[in-house]
């Protein structure tokens, strides 16, 4: 019974932490949305100013060494639908509570499926392959176990789960220690103070696109413009004339 428990207790913490991962992932992802509609894509402007000068002068655009500012990185996890759909339906075959042995097993069936459904609508990937892997229902066929083969089982399933829960955690910090999550982190401590953090640093990039298309127009006018005195072949030109 303590073992059970147990268990019991684990699946439930590691269904609280499943949530908490796949709403982190949601607000970072909104997050890095609003980064980018207002300031990866002036970055990209930038860049392209800088390219175009790089072109004039005949090198290689170089990668800006003082700016420190974030670009935004993919911490969505992304997958093939095609494939998340796959797994998903493979898991309900596998969970499903209508292939269940005795009222017990019908129990945990039913609170795994809800854990794949949770996994499957905050579309973790991971989440679902790690239950695919980490649940046999051969385990919970026979109702008629000895004491022994009862302790084994739920020894393995709270392995799994504590396995599942750790990786789990490892990820939440992982998100937390992300560059995206630092830059909200500084965008929440801007916005208590009445600032827009995001604005400022549109307003920075917008007045560096400004200097670098300056200095583009001016680059180009020098090239444009007449050298002065005579070419070796002007002067060639000019003997054969006299």
């Amino acid at each position: 019974m303590r073992r059970r428990h147990e268990l019991a207790e684990l699946r439930k913490l590691l269904l609280s932490r499943e949530q908490t991962l796949g709403e982190l992932r949601a607000h970072l992802i909104s997050f890095e949305g609003r980064y980018l509609r207002q300031v990866g894509l002036l970055y990209r402007r930038l860049d392209e100013w800088e390219q175009k000068i790089a072109e004039l002068h005949g090198r290689a655009a170089e990668p800006e060494s003082e700016s420190d500012e974030w670009h935004a990185e993919d911490v969505s996890n992304s997958f093939d639908p095609l494939v998340l759909k796959t797994a998903y339906r493979d898991l309900v075959k596998l969970l499903h509570p209508d292939f269940a042995a005795d009222a017990d097993d019908e129990q945990r069936r039913t609170y795994l499926m809800s854990l794949a459904n949770e996994a499957y609508r905050r579309q973790d990937i991971a989440a679902i392959r790690r239950m695919l892997s980490g649940y046999d229902p051969a385990l919970d066929l026979t109702s008629a176990r000895s004491s022994h083969e009862e302790a084994v089982r739920l020894s393995a399933m709270i392995f799994q789960v504590t396995q599942d829960l750790e990786a789990a955690n490892l990820q939440i910090e992982e998100l937390q220690r992300s560059e995206s999550a630092k830059l909200q982190q500084r965008t929440l401590e801007a916005a208590r103070q009445g600032r827009d953090l995001l604005a400022e640093m549109a307003a920075r990039v917008n007045g560096s696109i400004g200097l670098a298309m300056r200095r583009y127009e001016l680059d180009l006018s020098r090239k444009q413009r007449p050298s002065k005195g005579m070419s070796v072949e002007s002067l060639v030109t000019a003997e054969i004339k006299l």
